[in-house]
């Protein structure tokens, strides 16, 4: 079976790395694997993606909207399908759905596409984005698949469209809890006291992760623990505001900006306590990778993070106040019995629920039904 994944820019993201991990399962079931970047810039994770048996194809899809330039666009890439002979095309780019669904149907070839997050629709573009969906789905026989609950949940009830439901997974060969003496040691690689509490958080910097509210929780949780750590690992255009905020309130000693990392289980692994605070997600990967290292995770109540505790008790979930934060943190520090209960709780969830090995054969069946 030939699949092409259609992604933006190839980034450090969910989706990719996701996909990245699971690429030996795919290739062990006959998979000929091809991913293609449709942003201006093909993206910094394009080499792990051929490292792991893609082929990876840069074309970017047209800026302008010049119907000419668009219909050459799609002309191009219908002949493209029928001579690269893909049997599926599965789609993550929210944007381009239709005209991939539509080239994919010309094409004679099937369609897959994957809800990631719960947007909502302006008002005014509402009975377009349900058409589109309709149209997609019952016209051009493009298959659904949501990644979470609150997202099949949300296209369900809000766009009154129906999908199969296939759980995102984690890179289980790559992250586990620390072995015997671990911890200590890459704390003396990155050169972290062995008595320092360390909070975590990982992803893009924007306005809807809001790694804000962690660097003002800070100074509340300095006074009760001076020796508390902040690894802030992501990049994004809000980066340079997070580091002037720690500036401003006198933090920025405790917080270490690590930027994108590709060996990330190296810092969940020294770390004490997760963190999360977006403002919506589709399924954090992240967390569920926190997760699997057995890191304690507190997340802030909303749609996408309390999936979590939808089984049980998984996860601290708190309101949206940098305050209570605060106040979290330095409960969880000060109960360890609380902490390690969590972590069982979480090994458990994902390993039931977000395993590669699980999830992988449903994405296959979603390929030839």
């Amino acid at each position: 079976m030939k699949i092409l994944h259609i992604l933006y820019e190839l980034k450090f993201s969910g989706a990719e790395i996701m996909y990245v991990d699971a690429a030996p399962l795919f290739l062990n079931k006959g998979c000929e694997l091809t991913v293609m970047a449709t942003a201006s810039n093909l993206g910094e994770y394009a080499p792990h993606f051929r490292q792991a048996g893609y082929e990876v194809i840069h074309t970017p899809y047209p800026r302008n909207w010049n119907v000419w330039t668009r219909m050459r666009y799609y002309r191009r890439f219908i002949h493209f399908l029928k001579r690269a002979n893909f049997d599926v095309v599965h789609i993550h780019v929210n944007a381009f759905m239709w005209a991939f669904a539509f080239c994919a149907w010309a094409a004679g070839k099937r369609s897959v596409y994957t809800f990631h997050n719960v947007f909502p629709s302006h008002y005014y573009s509402y009975l377009y984005h349900v058409l589109q969906r309709w149209s997609a789905k019952n016209i051009l026989g493009c298959r659904f698949q949501s990644i979470s609950d609150s997202v099949y949940e949300h296209e369900l009830t809000y766009y009154h469209n129906r999908t199969k439901k296939v759980y995102n997974w984690y890179g289980a060969n790559r992250f586990s809890p620390p072995h015997d003496g671990e911890k200590k040691r890459i704390r003396e690689e990155l050169d972290i006291p062995e008595n320092a509490v360390v909070l975590i958080s990982i992803g893009g910097c924007s306005e809807i992760k809001r790694h804000s509210e962690i660097i003002k929780a800070l100074p509340y949780i300095i006074k009760e623990i001076p020796s508390v750590i902040y690894l802030h690992l992501g990049e994004g255009h809000t980066e340079t505001e997070e580091k002037e905020l720690a500036a401003e309130l006198g933090v920025n000693t405790h917080v270490r900006f690590y930027g994108n990392q590709t060996d990330v289980r190296k810092f969940l692994v020294v770390s004490d306590i997760y963190l999360m605070t977006s403002k919506f997600e589709g399924i954090s990967i992240t967390t569920i990778e926190a997760m699997a290292c057995g890191i304690p995770a507190i997340l802030y109540n909303v749609v996408g993070l309390r999936d979590f505790n939808k089984t049980g008790e998984n996860s601290c979930l708190i309101p949206e106040d940098h305050k209570i934060l605060a106040e979290k943190v330095i409960e969880l520090h000060s109960d360890p019995e609380m902490s390690e209960w969590l972590s069982a709780n979480a090994r458990k969830l994902v390993d039931n629920t977000y395993h590669m090995k699980k999830n992988v054969p449903e994405i296959l069946n979603l390929y030839i039904q």
